[in-house]
């Protein structure tokens, strides 16, 4: 049986560079555009009339953007598994 080693990103960078690079990028594109989205909001605090992009627009779009980047989070927790296999079913006991 063939040992088992644990899933890095420097395995993974072996296994497939392209589509790493492609996360890594990905990631970094929704870290500027929080940043970006987060400048662009109109203070709550200021009322009146709006024309165009309101608070409430800004923070579902942080709100988008926060759940990228959990699910971003997730996969760079799963290339730390150890086994990146299912476990074979029925489970032997």
């Amino acid at each position: 049986m063939p040992r088992e080693e644990p899933m890095s990103l420097q395995t993974a960078g072996k296994q497939s560079p392209v589509l790493l690079a492609a996360i890594l990028l990905f990631g970094g594109w929704v870290v500027l555009s929080v940043f970006r989205i987060f400048n662009t909001i109109p203070s709550i605090w200021t009322g009146g009339d709006f024309v165009g992009q309101s608070s409430f627009s800004g923070f579902v779009g942080l709100a988008v953007l926060f759940v990228f980047l959990g699910l971003l989070i997730a996969l760079y927790g799963a290339l730390e598994e150890t086994s990146p296999t299912p476990e074979r079913f029925p489970p032997e006991r």
